[in-house]
């Protein structure tokens, strides 16, 4: 009995280990074996060297995933590469990584349009150093696409493919190649003779020239200028300028009140002048209205004009009449004469 309850002891301290062991294991992997994975590939014309299997990915300096493989394009696709091709980009090395699935929720097409419009933004991971350790990792950030465009590849990549840019330390390099280049290309030895000739031409120059004379030259100048700058002064604060600047100041205060007076009167010109149609209709109406009355009422107007005319001639009459008869026109006629016998 005690050889049982001993292997069953055993037993259970075993399975209860291995449990734990799971447990641990999965705890310090953070839960990654529960989360999608993604993989992607990208392609380095330069030494890796400080890159390993399990260095970390980060993109802006948080860690999204590590490198899974190594290798050179060459050996991954070469079956799928030419010769030219082979020669070109056989010294490539391609690196595979593995980072969380950021857009589980996103289908393939999604996911694929999604990473397509990033890179196009400039998506792209480089090599980058952490510190003096010599430890590499692989930084993922946004350049420019213009300065560095997508490659295109000749084969079919196993994963994503990832472009991507070169890093500091080869942009620096080839930056003081140029530069070491350059240099090597310069006449160094026409360029001290250049220099040393000016050298003797600045000094010669000094030699031969009269300090003495140069610092009184300077002197009398000084001297003018101080005293421009005196009579300048004094023109300033004479009353008469002091006047002539006030006078100048009301010239063009009332200059500014005549230009609103006139700004004021034009847009009373420019109203009129929108009005005038409108009245210039309203006038060729009524003149157009007096013409029907007088060609309706001619007759009658002939008429009063006839009897008018009549009136006058009676009135002009009376007038003659009264001036050489004045009794008449109190009176009447005068009396028929005695003895007029009556027709």
């Amino acid at each position: 009995m005690s050889a049982k309850a001993n292997y069953f002891k055993i037993g259970v301290f075993i399975v209860s280990a291995l449990a734990i062991t799971v447990i641990a294991i999965v705890v310090l992997s953070g839960g990654k074996w529960f989360k999608e994975v993604v993989y992607w590939e990208s392609y380095f014309d330069e030494s890796v060297q400080g890159l390993a299997v399990g260095s970390p990915i980060k993109y802006r300096g948080v860690q999204i995933g590590t490198v899974e493989a190594i290798e050179f394009v060459g050996d991954a696709y070469g079956p799928e590469l030419g010769s030219e091709d082979r020669q070109r980009y056989g010294r490539y090395v391609r690196v595979t990584g593995s980072a969380a699935h950021a857009t589980p929720h996103l289908s393939e097409e999604e996911h694929a349009a999604s990473l397509a419009s990033s890179i196009s933004s400039g998506l792209r991971v480089r090599l980058t150093s952490q510190g003096v350790t010599g430890v590499v990792f692989l930084e993922a950030d946004y350049f420019d696409p213009t300065v560095y465009p997508a490659m295109k590849v000749p084969w079919n990549p196993h994963y994503e493919h990832m472009p991507s840019a070169p890093s500091a330390v080869t942009v620096l390099g080839a930056a003081l190649h140029n530069i070491a280049r350059n240099l090597e290309q310069t006449d160094v030895h026409q360029l001290a003779g250049d220099l040393d000739a000016l050298l003797l031409d600045l000094s010669k120059l000094v030699k031969e020239t009269d300090l003495q004379q140069v610092s009184r030259e300077a002197g009398r100048t000084l001297a003018e200028f101080q005293d421009m700058a005196r009579q300048a002064r004094r023109l300033i604060e004479n009353p008469e300028i002091r006047t002539m600047i006030s006078d100048a100041a009301g010239t063009a205060e009332g200059t500014r009140h005549l230009v609103a007076d006139l700004s004021q009167a034009s847009k009373q010109i420019k109203i009129a002048s929108e009005r005038f149609p409108d009245a210039f209709a309203r006038l060729e109406g009524m003149v157009q209205r007096i013409d029907e009355l007088v060609s309706n009422k001619s007759h009658d107007i002939e008429e009063t004009v006839e009897n008018l005319r009549m009136m006058s001639e009676n009135i002009r009459e009376l007038t003659d009449n009264a001036k050489r008869y004045p009794a008449q026109l109190f009176l009447g006629e005068p009396p028929p004469r005695a003895g007029a016998t009556k027709r």
